[in-house]
């Protein structure tokens, strides 16, 4: 099955899209929805992993991965639609009007509401009607949102768990030039019992459902931009890439930024003298809460140098955010090999 892009889900694969949670408040029960217990029915606004309390918060996080986009979902973004619009405003007044925004929808937007949203800057929505809705898409609401929505310029499509073929959808799909993207359908704490009592079974690594990829592959059709994201690809690629492009900004002159987005430095936690420093440029260290950070590969030299700075001393594999990986002291990169 090949893959067909929406500009969203192009960027979306660069790691270059923000995704912006806007609420977790929803009025459906879709047995397949993974949504942590942490954020399900919260009005609370993320950016990424961050919590947002305020404008410079949403900028701050879009600035910190150099976005390229924003993603906004839920929950179900429609009840909060001020709160989108006035979003949706602040990012393309901050980043310029290339920045391309999508959203998702599991309700059949108003008339009103799209003009609300396609005024405020929305590039491209994904309509994601309920399953009893997907048989007779043709006589629904969202058949005639999804048509108003072209009307209005966007960019305009279906979004759904891949768990049955949809030839109804396919044909307004083709009707309309719209574009399908399936999702392959996984289990989650929250689902779980929803999704097994469904009849679905996860594979023993991992949390994808059996035999959604092979649906996925049945549904394709070469009439219809399809893609189909795997449920690895949410780690594997979507969210290393953006881990990645974070990295690359946030980091250091000395830091380490590794495949998988993470960064690696060397920890000094005290010095004797700032002798020990001489003929290292200052932007070859800094001076964090006391400690001397720098590249590993410099605090292993100075280690090495200066014995007594190994006893306090270690290699550090954080996330962009801070959050620590792994800490290794550097009396273990020390020792002689056996």
């Amino acid at each position: 099955m090949g893959a067909v892009y929406s500009k969203g889900c192009e960027l979306c694969q660069l790691g270059a899209k923000m995704v912006l949670f806007v609420t977790g408040l929803c009025y459906r029960s879709c047995f397949y929805c993974p949504l942590s217990e942490h954020r399900k029915g919260k009005d609370a606004v993320y950016a990424n992993e961050r919590l947002v309390e305020c404008d410079t918060d949403l900028i701050v996080e879009a600035r910190s991965m150099d976005a390229l986009g924003t993603g906004i979902t839920g929950g179900e973004p429609l009840l909060a639609l001020p709160r989108v619009r006035h979003y949706m405003k602040l990012l393309k007044s901050e980043f310029g009007p290339q920045h391309h925004i999508h959203l998702y929808s599991s309700l059949a937007p108003s008339g009103h509401a799209l003009r609300v949203l396609a005024r405020a800057g929305l590039d491209e929505i994904r309509l994601h009607p309920p399953i009893e809705e997907w048989d007779n898409f043709a006589s629904s609401q969202y058949c005639e949102a999804l048509k108003y929505a072209k009307t209005l310029g966007l960019e305009a499509g279906v979004e759904i768990p891949a768990i049955k073929p949809v030839p109804a959808i396919l044909s307004v799909l083709k009707e309309v030039s719209g574009f399908l993207n399936l999702n392959e359908l996984e289990f989650s704490e929250t689902n779980y019992n929803a999704m097994t009592a469904a009849g679905f079974v996860p594979f023993e690594s991992g949390y994808a459902a059996v035999g959604s990829r092979q649906i996925a592959e049945e549904i394709a059709n070469d009439e219809v931009p399809t893609y189909f994201c795997p449920s690895a690809s949410k780690d594997s690629v979507q969210l290393r890439e953006r881990f990645k492009r974070k990295a690359r900004r946030l980091a250091r002159p000395f830091d380490e930024v590794t495949q998988d987005g993470t960064l690696v430095f060397g920890v000094v936690e005290s010095v004797p003298s700032f002798d020990c420093l001489t003929g290292i440029s200052n932007d070859d260290y800094a001076i964090v809460n006391g400690e001397l950070h720098m590249s590993w590969q410099q605090a292993l030299r100075l280690a090495k140098k200066h014995p007594v700075l190994a006893e306090a001393a270690r290699v550090v594999e954080t996330y962009p955010d801070g959050t620590v990986v792994e800490v290794t002291p550097l009396n273990y990169c020390l020792k002689p090999k056996t």
